[in-house]
């Protein structure tokens, strides 16, 4: 199992930095890896919204089933990840409105089931962290644009 805790800062109001977070079906803009992303659950937004995405990772292409299990507008949220071979992953988010713009505290946390044997866990974590700081990037550089 890894993990990964960061701690982001936006210069940008939080309903923006918000808005991209919670917006599922746009996520191949700016997370990495992410191909394609479809909600698949009669929920549209909040807790109960679930979505196939079908993503890269490493060089191979996986589908990974998502739902929101916690939700407080505008606060924070919790997503539950299926992934292949019984994995998971869970990631929390914490949004706080500050004088120099949207702090987001990020948890995640996985275990890639029978996959997991395949890699090397030390070169596994690198992977998640370079993955995490290129959609962190991402994220930032659409959250502080100016469109």
């Amino acid at each position: 199992m890894g993990s990964i805790q960061k701690q982001l800062w936006f210069n940008a109001p939080l309903n923006k930095v918000w808005d991209i977070w919670v917006d599922v079906e746009k996520t191949p803009e700016w997370v990495e890896g992410v191909q394609e992303s479809r909600i698949t659950s009669a929920v549209r937004s909040g807790r109960g919204l679930s979505w196939n995405e079908k993503c890269e990772f490493g060089k191979k292409v996986i589908q990974m089933d998502h739902e929101i299990t916690e939700w407080e507008e505008g606060k924070k949220t919790a997503i539950h990840s299926g992934l292949p071979m019984g994995g998971s992953m869970d990631r929390s988010a914490q949004f706080k409105a500050t004088d120099q713009g949207t702090q987001v505290d990020l948890m995640l946390e996985w275990d890639l089931g029978m996959v997991g044997a395949f890699f090397d866990e030390g070169k596994l974590q690198h992977m998640m962290e370079k993955s995490f700081n290129a959609t962190a990037e991402k994220w930032k550089a659409r959250a502080e644009s100016p469109a």
